[in-house]
Parts: C-alpha cells; sequence; structure tokens
C-alpha cells in the first residue's frame, strides 16, 4: 500500500467519540426580540430543521476533523521516540502497519453489497481495494489515538450539533410490533418507490429482531411523479379498514412489484390475499379514502419529508433506505433512554 498522509485520512470514528463530552448546540437562546418578544433559532427551522442540522454537522465534522488532526500531532510529539521525525514518518514506523489486502477481501466486500454483476470490473476491484487499504490505515490511526489519548487524558469539549425531534406519531397508521411500544418508527414511504421496496427487508428484519419492544407505522407519501402511487396508497387504507393484518398483506404484495399497481392489478393483488373483494373494490373506486392519504402527506411535508422512504424513530429522522445498522444505533439509543 502507498502510504498516504495521515492529515488526508484523519476519521470520525468511534476513538474521537469517546473523548467528547456531551456539550451540544443550543437552539433555545433567543437570537431576536419584537416588542420583548424572544426569537429563537428552534421557532425559524421548522420543516427545515434536518436540513438545518444537516449542514451544521458538517461543519461539526470539518472541526473536529481539525482538531483530531491537531491533537495526533501533539501527541505524535510527546513520544520520545518521534525526535527528529516528522508526523508521517513517526506513523509510518511506529503507528501503522500497511494490511495486504487480498483479492478475496476485495470480491467479499463486493459481494456482500450485491452489485450488479456487470458492473465487477478491474477498475472497480481498484477502487475497492484502495477503499479497504484506506479504511484500515484510519482504522489503526484510531486505535493509537484512542491509546494515547487515554494516557494523555484527552478531554474534548466542541459543542455537537443538537439532533431535532420532530413531532410524528403513528396514530391509528397501521403497524408491526407492540402497541405502546417504547420506540415508535414512523415511516413515510410510496408503493411504486424502489428505495421503499429496498427498505421492506429492514422493516421486516427490525420487526423480527425486537418484536412487540418496536411500533414501526406506516403512512403514505406517494410521490407525483409515480402514475400509480396515489391509488396504491389508496388501496394501502382500503386493506387496514378491513384490518391491520391485510394490510401488511397487500403491502407485501405491492413491493414485490412495484412496476404492476394499476388499478386492474391492485384489485387482483387484493382477492390474491384473501380481503373482501367486494369491499375492496367498492372502497378503491369511491375514491373516498383520498383524502386521508393528502392528510398522510401534508404531515410528512409539515415535518421535512420530501422525497422517499424516511423514518422517524421517536421523532428521529432517518431519511432514505439506509442500512440497518443506522436504524439499530438509534433504536438502542431510544431503548437505553429513561
Amino acid at each position: 500500500m502507498k502510504l498516504h498522509s495521515f492529515k488526508l485520512l484523519v476519521s470520525f470514528g468511534l476513538a474521537i467519540c469517546l473523548f467528547v463530552t456531551s456539550s451540544v448546540v443550543a437552539h433555545e437562546e433567543s437570537i431576536a426580540t419584537i416588542n420583548g418578544e424572544k426569537i429563537t433559532l428552534e421557532m425559524l427551522q421548522g420543516g427545515n430543521q434536518m436540513e438545518i442540522y444537516e449542514a451544521e454537522q458538517k461543519i461539526y465534522q470539518i472541526r473536529m476533523g481539525l482538531l483530531k488532526q491537531a491533537l495526533i500531532s501533539k501527541l505524535v510529539k510527546l513520544d520520545p521516540r518521534s525526535k527528529g521525525m516528522d508526523e508521517n514518518e513517526f506513523i509510518a514506523l511506529f503507528v501503522v502497519k500497511p494490511k495486504n489486502i487480498t483479492d478475496f477481501d476485495v470480491m467479499n466486500f463486493i459481494m456482500q453489497r450485491n452489485i450488479d454483476e456487470s458492473k465487477i470490473n478491474n477498475a472497480l476491484k481498484a477502487e475497492v481495494k484502495q477503499y479497504l487499504e484506506s479504511q484500515d490505515y484510519m482504522r489503526q490511526i484510531d486505535a493509537w489515538f484512542f491509546e494515547q489519548a487515554n494516557k494523555y487524558d484527552v478531554q474534548i469539549s466542541l459543542a455537537k450539533p443538537r439532533e431535532p425531534r420532530f413531532d410524528v406519531k403513528a396514530g391509528d397508521a397501521p403497524y408491526l410490533g407492540g402497541k405502546d411500544a417504547k420506540v415508535e418508527i414512523v415511516e413515510f414511504s410510496d408503493f411504486e418507490c424502489p428505495y421503499c421496496a429496498k427498505a421492506t427487508d429492514v422493516i421486516r428484519s427490525l420487526n423480527q429482531r425486537y418484536g412487540d419492544r418496536i411500533k414501526i407505522a406506516y403512512k403514505h407519501f406517494p410521490l407525483n411523479f409515480h402514475p400509480n402511487a396515489q391509488k396504491a396508497a389508496e388501496a394501502g387504507v382500503c386493506a387496514k379498514m378491513q384490518s391491520n393484518e391485510m394490510f401488511w398483506k397487500l403491502h407485501d404484495e405491492m413491493f414485490a412489484n412495484i412496476k404492476n399497481l394499476s388499478v386492474g392489478a391492485l384489485k387482483d393483488k387484493a382477492k390474491k390475499i384473501g380481503l373482501d373483494y367486494e369491499q375492496f373494490n367498492t372502497c378503491l373506486s369511491s375514491g373516498k379514502y383520498a383524502a386521508k392519504v393528502q392528510s398522510d402527506i401534508a404531515e410528512g411535508m409539515r415535518v421535512g419529508v420530501s422525497s422517499t422512504p424516511v423514518f422517524f424513530v421517536n421523532g428521529r429522522m432517518i431519511k432514505g433506505a439506509q442500512p440497518i445498522e443506522v436504524f439499530i444505533e438509534k433504536i438502542e439509543e431510544e431503548l437505553r433512554a429513561k
């Protein structure tokens, strides 16, 4: 492996987090007054809270990276072996032992991510190999930093941005898991969205993993450029009116083939899963629940949803079909909270 300058590869990993105090950026402080009435950042953000948080998070990560870089420089100088060396020389000699990334490592990484076979070529393999080398390099830097930071009592007080919590509740939405669970996940989704279809595997896995300890609720957010999404959402409401279980059966049928959601196809799916067909047909044809779907859309827009899928874990937003680990991290934090 060609040795990279550590300044280019400073990570924001676990090691740094262990020395950070719990301080967060305050949003309740007054930033203006009018006729004696205070205006705070919290009041201004509204549905843009997540966008602002993500911008603040980027600034925080840049600052944390620069801080970690400065700390590493100081920690290197504190080591008696560093005399007469620059930082990169010291790290190359005493900190990082380059790992030999094998072809097996590369292919294992690729296969775990279900990359289309047609896209697997030498250029991709070279890119993956370089990525794995960089990850190993950063892991070793982090391990060394962790050890030295403990030794020299490193404490970090850089204030972290506060993650927003949105006021989103399941209400009467169809759900999986425990009705009164401590952790409530609300999903805004679209039956014609391929990313939403992909996310169904994660949702089922979470339900199997946590059972009644979490509640996973589904709300409708059909995107206007998906021609069949609105009617599919109405079909979902019609199924829910028969039972919560029937909603999830139709949910799975619709996501199993998102390219076949015409009204006729929806009725065929309803018949296949055992819905009361006449009741479902009358419900869907009437359009009586179009307003219910629009109500879900309005709620989603109020809390900053503009694409699908979007999830709220006790009000904490997760955008897109993220890996299950992203959900587990937030769920575990919420389960541990008082």
